[in-house]
């Protein structure tokens, strides 16, 4: 079956920033991919096998802390592209993204990807920003964990994984591991947005109602 060609790919994130040319070399060289829920698409110490695109769903990203234990630093809503360090630099995967919910993703096998590179050599700069894209996002990741109190921290989060209708995809015992907050905490200020109507519980989530007020919490010291 021939799939519709990616909506939130073209107008969302990195790609829909970069030039008509490669926009279209990817779009036309990518195959879809359907991840089930828990499924990986790929894991630390994997050989990098192409560049992803995700078009529905979300994927939760985890760093390993020791041999045999990950944490999940981040959930990617729609429109992320990732996969591209270990696979221009030649090393194996240093990160595990498992899809969180049921996804829709975009595969640029590895060899295409190389071979898009060579014959236009001129399109490395788009990679390079891609690069420091995702790195920037790991660092805001980190310095939210390392300088904001709970509260702050938790409202950044629904901000930042909500998609474009305001609705945040995961459960309560997601978003609290998420927002590394402790049970008692997380109750709290889950309670008071709620409380205050600023966010709304629907099923296998919640709304954001009130997108202000949530900015006010997110930027409160």
């Amino acid at each position: 079956m021939i799939r519709p060609a990616p909506v939130v790919l073209a107008t969302r994130g990195w790609l829909a920033e970069q030039d008509e040319d490669l926009r279209q070399s990817i779009l036309a060289a990518a195959r879809w991919k359907t991840l089930a829920r828990g499924e990986s698409l790929y894991a630390v110490g994997d050989e990098p096998n192409g560049l992803f695109g995700l078009e529905e769903g979300f994927l939760d990203i985890a760093i390993p802390i020791s041999e045999d234990e990950e944490v999940v630093i981040h959930r990617a809503p729609p429109g992320l592209w990732i996969g591209d360090s270990a696979l221009l630099a030649g090393t194996t995967r240093s990160l595990t993204l498992t899809a969180a919910t049921p996804a829709q993703v975009v595969a640029l096998p590895a060899a295409t990807l190389r071979r898009l590179l060579a014959e236009r050599p001129h399109h490395w700069p788009a990679f390079a920003a891609l690069a420091h894209r995702n790195g920037t996002l790991a660092i805001q990741v980190l310095a939210e964990a390392l300088a904001l109190p709970p509260r702050a921290r938790f409202a950044r989060l629904l901000l930042r994984i909500a998609d474009t209708d305001g609705n945040v995809r995961a459960t309560q015992e997601d978003l609290g591991r998420l927002a590394g907050m402790s049970r008692a905490a997380f109750r709290r200020a889950f309670g008071d947005l709620i409380a205050n109507g600023v966010v709304q519980l629907e099923y296998a989530g919640l709304r954001i109602v009130d997108a202000t007020a949530l900015q006010a919490e997110a930027d409160r010291r």
